[in-house]
């Protein structure tokens, strides 16, 4: 195995998500998905979209925030509890890995 494939598997091996940059009619934003254990260990991949942080006032203020993404199949309507566009976090498709 030459330097550069060791390297890029230990990169592989360190991966825990993607991220693709989108653009609504109002803002930037990142929409992609992290995976992380469950309580049993086994990996469950949750989809997450990012926003910049509008109501940032202090240097301390996080830059983003990061939100799960609504689940298109919930037919219930879901309280919006951000100032995000319902129009962006509810649509949001994410791309696959190539």
């Amino acid at each position: 195995m030459t330097e550069q494939n060791s390297e890029q598997n230990e990169w592989a091996k360190r991966e825990i998500g993607a991220l693709w940059e989108k653009q609504s009619p109002s803002q930037k934003y990142f929409s992609g998905h992290f995976t992380v254990a469950d309580e049993n260990g086994v990996d469950q991949k949750v989809k997450v979209v990012i926003f910049t942080n509008k109501h940032k006032k202090k240097e301390t203020h996080p830059d983003f925030r990061i939100y799960k993404s609504a689940d298109p199949t919930n037919s219930a309507p879901q309280q919006q509890t951000t100032n995000q566009p319902a129009d962006v976090t509810s649509n949001v498709v994410e791309e696959e890995l190539i």
